[in-house]
């Protein structure tokens, strides 16, 4: 199992904890870059257990990736958005 700060060098999902404004809680905040052109119709994302899988449809075939969001993460709460910024925000409150 990784700690908490190595988990927040992912470098795929680019994560860091932001201030939830209550003690104890953090808002982990990923961004998963995405290609030119990816909309929601091109993604499908899947949570089972703490695993998020995002998958792709682009014109190379498919593509998938897949992170284990951190153990103490409020799963119900999490949201995706893709931003016209290039990158699918995926936010989850957390206890730290």
């Amino acid at each position: 199992m990784f700690t908490l700060d190595q988990f927040l060098q992912n470098k795929t999902w680019n994560p860091t904890l932001n201030d939830a404004g209550e003690a104890g809680k953090k808002i982990l905040h990923m961004r998963l870059q995405v290609k030119p052109g990816t909309t929601p119709e091109n993604l499908n994302i899947t949570l089972s257990g703490h695993d998020l899988r995002v998958n792709f449809e682009n014109k190379a075939g498919p593509e998938y990736k897949q992170v284990t969001i951190w153990p103490t993460a409020d799963l119900e709460k999490l949201k995706t958005e893709l931003r016209g910024d290039g990158f699918l925000h995926i936010t989850v409150p957390m206890k730290v």
